[in-house]
């Protein structure tokens, strides 16, 4: 699994700086993510969940930093954004947030107890 970062247009036309995770398609990738969070001391506050037609949303602060994590479900992928200010600080802490997910789902992979998916 991997991610990267891109700049992307929002649905107001607005462009903003997107960490989209690949090759872990899964639905419930947010509940699994978050819990990989917690597990290394981070505080997360879940507030409102939206499932459109092809995409779920969840909105959610992870260190008081307000953030939104998408999944598409064609092609399937993640992808997390900033719902705060992008400045170069929030954009490296959220970088490094998603560096830490990667991590240990790779970790995971390798050790068998999740399948990367597509």
């Amino acid at each position: 699994m991997w991610y990267d970062k891109e700049y992307n247009e929002d649905n107001k036309g607005n462009m903003r700086w997107e960490f989209e995770i690949w090759n872990f398609g899964y639905s419930d990738a947010f509940d699994y993510c978050k819990d990989i969070w917690l597990a290394f001391g981070y505080n997360i506050i879940v507030g409102e969940h939206i499932d459109y037609v092809e995409t779920l949303v969840w909105f959610f602060s992870i260190d008081d930093l307000p953030c939104m994590w998408c999944f598409n479900d064609y092609p399937p992928y993640q992808y997390v954004t900033l719902c705060t200010r992008e400045t170069e600080e929030n954009l490296k802490r959220l970088e490094e947030y998603v560096k830490v997910i990667v991590d240990e789902l790779n970790k995971c992979v390798k050790n068998n107890e999740i399948e990367p998916l597509m």
